[in-house]
């Protein structure tokens, strides 16, 4: 990670260690660097980062890595016996929008179904009066990664946004980012979830069971066969990696 202030090593990456859960201090900072790139580390992506090479890449490069969920931030406490916050990627998106309405800033769009995104900007526009949205594309679905021309990506900067949220899903997005954030004059935030959420086109775990650390458990009943195989492996996995750190603290 290039920049993000202080920041805990889990598992060989760089989480942004989050203490004042000021969410518009935090956006008034990352708007102080032109460029920057911006992910929200959850435990499956965290997992896979330990497997997948060209996502760990994408996360040692970013600018700031934040704790999407309580598990990441939990571990965070317990390493640095700090008060770390989680920052959940639909939020810091909402403050995003706040910011750029009372700056007279734009944002950028990309991702998701056509369906998703005329929802997700009429109920942007409807929520934040006078947001300006410069820029917005969801592109065909591609199974591997997503591959973006000279002319797609000079459609971005021709449409001048200061914040571009891209919503294709962990590992699709930080790729996409890692691999184009330097030919973009924004800042690019990888929200994955955060467009059907916003959008309202699927439900979002209850704040009481974010808070406690099962937004997993919501997300694995709403979409069974979709989530189980990811939670099994990856929550198992974090679930051995964790007490081998935290044993491994505890000795010293």
């Amino acid at each position: 990670m290039t920049s993000g202030g202080d920041c805990t090593r889990l598992f060989g990456r760089d989480i942004c260690l989050v203490e004042d859960p000021d969410l518009s201090q935090l956006v008034s900072v990352m708007d102080q660097k032109p460029c920057a790139s911006v992910f929200f580390c959850n435990v499956h992506m965290l997992m896979l980062s330990q497997e997948d090479p060209i996502l760990a890449a994408a996360m040692d490069s970013a600018d700031f890595v934040f704790a999407d969920g309580v598990p990441i931030s939990w571990l965070q406490k317990r390493v640095t016996n700090s008060t770390a916050k989680t920052v959940w990627g639909w939020q810091l998106m909402e403050a995003v929008c706040r910011y750029a309405v009372n700056n007279g800033q734009a944002i950028g769009l990309i991702g998701s179904t056509p369906e998703v995104m005329a929802a997700l900007v009429e109920n942007l526009e409807t929520r934040f009066e006078g947001l300006s949205i410069s820029f917005r594309y969801s592109p065909p679905y591609s199974p591997g990664e997503l591959l973006s021309t000279k002319e797609e990506l000079q459609s971005i900067n021709s449409a001048s946004p200061s914040w571009l949220f891209v919503g294709l899903g962990c590992p699709k997005q930080e790729k996409w980012v890692n691999r184009y954030k330097s030919d973009l004059n924004c800042k690019v935030l990888a929200v994955g979830a955060a467009f059907d959420w916003l959008a309202e086109t699927s439900k979002k775990p209850p704040d009481w069971m974010e808070k406690r650390g099962l937004a997993w458990l919501f997300r694995l009943l709403q979409n069974p066969r979709k989530m189980w195989h990811r939670y099994l492996i990856y929550n198992t996995k974090f679930v051995i990696k964790s007490a081998g750190l935290l044993l491994k603290k505890d000795r010293y």
